[in-house]
């Protein structure tokens, strides 16, 4: 016989853990952080939010889910977060680091600026970030290959 739970998502503890509360007020932790269609569940110590993973589910279980609203936009933050991170690199390549590629995430400039193309044509029009264009990206390609 298996058991039922429905679980709610009421948000990510301070370990990016997506958490989920049963219809006894019970917490329950993601332990692989969403990254599978099914979750690896585990209860938590004291049903704190903070508190830490305990047992894993040991029976059978049945799990419905409420849609969690905010997968795609968490997914989309974490593009926009990558992005971000490759344009820093690529001013400290230009500046501080001395145009050392091994202060580039991608290792190599060529590949650098082709994953950034990659994410940014990612977003649709309206999501594009007004923060970094096409042009800049093209400016630092520009800029980043020169000599190289």
């Amino acid at each position: 016989m298996s058991t039922y739970l429905e679980l709610k998502y009421i948000g990510e503890d301070s370990w990016s853990r997506p958490v989920y509360q049963d219809q006894f007020k019970h917490l329950w932790k993601d332990v692989d952080l969403g990254s599978c269609d099914q979750p690896s569940l585990c209860s938590v110590v004291g049903d704190e939010f903070e508190g830490e993973p305990d047992t894993s589910i040991k029976q059978e279980i049945k799990c419905t889910f409420v849609q969690r609203e905010d997968l795609i936009d968490k997914e989309k933050k974490f593009r926009y977060m990558m992005l971000d991170r490759l344009r820093s690199d690529c001013d400290y390549f230009l500046g501080y680091g001395k145009r050392y590629s091994r202060s580039l995430r991608e290792k190599n400039g060529k590949a650098h600026i082709e994953a950034m193309k990659a994410i940014w044509h990612s977003f649709s029009e309206e999501e594009k970030p007004e923060w970094l264009t096409w042009e800049q990206i093209m400016k630092y390609e520009e800029e980043m290959l020169k000599n190289s």
